[in-house]
């Protein structure tokens, strides 16, 4: 039995109509490709910032912001232990050598400076009492000396009238008593002797005495000026003129020996702190001339010290001040300094754009003649100041350029510029 025949003819139909959709489908994709173009992107002049590309002389210079500080620091100290009674400065107060910065107690300094005056005094009162008795016993010697020195000139007398008479003959005299007074005048000639070195013994032994017993005095002497002065430092002092920077101290707070109360600082010895971004400092050196803003004066320096550290992204670079410095001038006064780095001479330069780097490719938008549009050129920097940048390739003299951020139009390489007005 024969089937009945499929007919194909319709699917094919399909199929071929499928083929063809396809086809004009990616015909009109690849025409809509090809003549895609994005829209361009439009700007207010008066919203936009437009350099001119010169040609002449350009100082290189940093910028940074800053402080006044103390080229030196001197801590005042506490030279004794004790509890804080009193405050009598704050940060910022101005300070004369002598003027009090506070007031300490110390019950034990007080006694033990008391006690040692009374045993000074009892030393003095003993020291005066010695004198007197050696003086008494000098006397006595003296004294005993007098007599026997009276006691040989008397006898002295005898020997002599006896010797003539004896020479006499007469008989008036014998010879046992010549003898004696012989005798007796020997030996009263001896002790006077004795006599005469028992008073100098006795003025040297005095002498030591004394000597030693002023020894004691002055010791005691000593240690009531080290107690009195330790007293004394329970009142702290400024040593020199100067400004207080900080106080670490409060009423009621115990201190040890040698605890650092206040910060003072000179405030005519001042430098200039400048905090330069990381990316400048390698143009920086010392010895090079910087000019300081405070607002109301400029002043001028060189730069002593670059710190090799980085901190949050700057650098710190100390200027010394190599002018009289102006009255409002003050540790921690908030300051703006340049430093010239270089001179070039003869080059191309613009303002600087933003974001533009030093010694570095860019691109940036050149404006038409007609200043109706501006187009994306690559540009390659040269040297850059603070407010200016050397163009080493990429741009002509007397281009304009727009020197403001580009990110908002940075998807597109052509703009057009319009008047508001």
């Amino acid at each position: 039995m024969d089937k009945p025949r499929v007919r194909k003819q319709p699917i094919l139909r399909q199929r071929n109509l499928i083929i063809a959709i396809v086809i004009l489908v990616t015909g009109v994709l690849g025409t809509s490709a090809v003549t895609f173009r994005p829209s361009e992107y439009t700007l207010s002049r008066e919203r936009i910032q437009i350099a001119q590309v010169r040609r002449g002389n350009m100082t290189v210079e940093v910028r940074g912001n800053g402080i006044f500080a103390p080229k030196s620091i001197r801590w005042i100290s506490a030279y004794a232990d004790g509890r804080v009674e009193n405050v009598a400065v704050k940060a910022g107060t101005r300070v004369k050598a002598g003027d009090v910065i506070a007031r300490l107690s110390n019950p034990d300094l007080e006694q033990h400076a008391q006690e040692t005056s009374w045993a000074l005094q009892a030393a003095k009162a003993a020291h005066q009492a010695l004198k007197m008795k050696q003086q008494s016993q000098l006397l006595d010697a003296k004294a005993r000396m007098l007599q026997t020195r009276h006691q040989l000139e008397k006898i002295s007398l005898k020997y002599r009238a006896q010797n003539q008479l004896l020479r006499q003959n007469n008989g008036a005299v014998s010879r046992i008593d010549y003898d004696q007074t012989r005798l007796d005048r020997a030996q009263f000639q001896e002790q006077l002797t004795i006599e005469q070195q028992r008073v100098e013994k006795l003025k040297l032994t005095q002498q030591a005495e004394l000597s030693a017993d002023k020894a004691s005095v002055n010791q005691l002497q000593n240690a009531l000026e080290r107690a009195q002065t330790r007293f004394n430092a329970l009142t702290i002092t400024a040593q020199q003129d100067g400004i207080i920077q900080a106080v670490n101290i409060e009423a009621g707070q115990q201190i040890p020996r040698g605890f650092n109360v206040a910060r003072l600082a000179q405030p005519k010895d001042l430098i200039a702190e400048l905090k330069i971004p990381e990316r400048q400092i390698r143009q920086v050196m010392t010895g090079q001339t910087a000019t300081i803003n405070t607002h109301e004066h400029q002043i001028q320096g060189t730069v002593i010290r670059i710190d090799p550290s980085v901190s949050q992204g700057t650098v710190q670079v100390d200027v010394a001040l190599t002018d009289t410095l102006p009255p409002e001038a003050r540790p921690d006064l908030s300051i703006e300094g340049t430093i010239l780095v270089s001179a070039l001479q003869n080059i191309r330069y613009v303002t600087r754009p933003a974001l533009a780097q030093s010694h570095s490719p860019g691109t940036v938008f050149r404006l038409s003649a007609d200043g109706k549009t501006a187009v994306r050129v690559p540009v390659v920097y040269g040297k850059g100041s603070a407010d200016n940048i050397e163009i080493k390739k990429g741009l002509k003299v007397n281009d304009r350029i727009i020197t403001s951020n580009q990110q908002a139009w940075a998807h597109t390489d052509t703009v057009r510029l319009i008047d508001e007005h």
